[in-house]
């Protein structure tokens, strides 16, 4: 078996430690797949060869001997629990459970927080973002209430056990490590570091950021993308 996994050369501050090849990372430390990786720049992600294989352009695709690419980081991370037999209950209603909660983290959470990420990153006009910050808090807060009734004083998701219900939703959390939004729920703040102090993520995380390290914004071609 030969894994590749993309990801890319270089990332500014806020977004190193969160660009989602480290789902895949984290995932394929914790089966104990070794894999390589393939470090994009800008203009590699435009690359019809890539586009093939990714068709937005995104990082992370995972690419192994015998297989069709795969992309978007919840199938991957589906598709290695399944074949690895790891990270997902033996009990197939835990199981069914936990995929709705990978669902959820990706379609319930995720793009929440992620509007705050643009609000507070992206956003350059002062009063837009002193606008529309209140309401996206607002909206986060309530899924974090939402999320931290559903998970009560149990340690994971579902069952007893670290799943990828739990990788997803740790990684989703991440988004917020910027504010302090988590602090009024104990029980996630608890949740986020048990899931964050797991090896595979503190190698996943590691290897990303020295990836990251060897490089510059020089590296991502950006100028060469403006001209595609």
């Amino acid at each position: 078996m030969s894994i590749t996994v993309t990801a890319l050369k270089w990332a500014p501050p806020f977004a190193q430690g969160n660009v989602r090849d480290h789902r895949i990372r984290w995932i394929l430390n914790e089966v104990g797949w070794p894999y390589d990786c393939r470090l994009l720049d800008s203009a590699d992600q435009l690359d019809p060869s890539y586009l093939a294989k990714q068709p937005f352009g995104q990082v992370p695709v995972l690419e192994e001997t015998g297989r069709p690419p795969l992309f978007e980081s919840g199938a991957i991370l589906l598709d290695v629990a399944q074949r690895s037999g790891q990270l997902l209950p033996a009990d197939e209603g835990q199981r069914a459970l936990s995929v709705s909660w990978l669902f959820a983290a990706l379609n319930s959470l995720e793009p929440y927080f992620a509007n705050l990420a643009e609000v507070d990153f992206f956003i350059e006009d002062a009063d837009v973002k002193e606008k529309r910050r209140p309401g996206v808090v607002k909206a986060i807060c309530q899924r974090l209430e939402q999320l931290s009734n559903a998970l009560g004083d149990r340690n994971y998701l579902v069952g007893e056990s670290f799943t990828i219900a739990d990788l997803m939703t740790a990684s989703v959390l991440k988004i917020l490590a910027h504010t302090d939004l988590l602090e009024d729920f104990p029980n996630l703040v608890a949740y986020r570091d048990r899931c964050l102090g797991r090896p595979a993520y503190k190698k996943a995380i590691a290897d990303q950021r020295a990836d990251i390290a060897r490089h510059t914004p020089a590296d991502m071609k950006y100028e060469l993308r403006k001209k595609l």
